[in-house]
């Protein structure tokens, strides 16, 4: 097993490897790093997809800097900043006139893996290639996303990357779900699990969490990273996941 701290830095960096990844597959995509703030824009209208992310001690002007740079390029945008560095950053975010979201975004990590049991009766998971995006794209659709920021977010060039395995469940043989994985130098991460309202508390969420992680355990990684919302946060914890690492966001909306 990792000790605290490595687990902390395997959290942190997939994280922000995981924005990497999205902009390398965004052709108005662009980083910039401001001391220890990661910068990112993905051209993408979405405030989750654009922003700074901050892990590490970094200095109020470098923030300041790295924001600056993110809002002449995107009017929607976030900061994600360590729960530790908040009480030294946290006033430049609110004068860069972003909101604090009241509840934390917990960085998660899974040490060691553990195997992936079978899924719930009915449920299946089954990897995407670049080729069946059609059921994958349909899905995030119906969750509520514009068909041309699903094409954008999910292209074909980012499901066959080979740091990425995008997956979709199916209850009684019809698509209810999905997940991603996405591996980087110190873990692999755990992204975009969804399951659409009418199929919820089947095991759905959890078999698509499971086969990410074994994604993971695949590509030789023996920690697993995600970051929950308040609504995952039980079936990640009854998983074995635990809090290491949590970030409080700021948002412009």
């Amino acid at each position: 097993m990792k000790s605290e701290s490595e687990l902390v830095a395997a959290a942190d960096e997939n994280f922000i490897a995981s924005f990497r990844k999205l902009v390398e597959h965004s052709p108005e995509g662009s980083i910039q790093e401001f001391g220890r703030s990661f910068a990112f824009v993905s051209g993408l209208p979405i405030s989750l997809f654009n922003g700074v992310v901050v892990t590490e001690p970094t200095t109020p002007a470098e923030l300041e800097a790295a924001l600056e740079w993110v809002s002449g390029r995107s009017a929607v945008h976030r900061a994600f900043v360590a729960e530790k560095l908040v009480a030294e950053l946290g006033a430049v975010a609110l004068a860069h006139g972003l909101e604090r979201e009241p509840a934390p975004y917990p960085g998660m990590v899974l040490d060691p893996p553990a195997d992936s049991p079978a899924p719930a009766a009915g449920v299946t998971v089954v990897p995407v290639a670049e080729g069946g995006l059609d059921e994958f794209h349909g899905l995030l659709v119906e969750g509520g996303v514009a068909p041309d920021v699903v094409r954008r977010v999910i292209p074909p060039s980012f499901a066959s990357d080979p740091d990425v395995q995008l997956f979709v469940a199916r209850f009684d043989g019809r698509p209810v779900g999905t997940s991603i994985a996405i591996r980087s130098c110190l873990g692999s991460g755990v992204y975009n699990v969804g399951t659409r309202p009418d199929a919820r508390r089947r095991g759905v969420g959890t078999a698509l969490t499971w086969a990410a992680a074994a994604a993971g355990r695949a590509w030789g990684h023996d920690v697993i990273v995600l970051q929950s919302s308040p609504i995952g946060l039980a079936m990640y914890s009854e998983m074995g996941f635990r809090t290491v690492a949590p970030y409080v966001i700021f948002t412009k909306r």
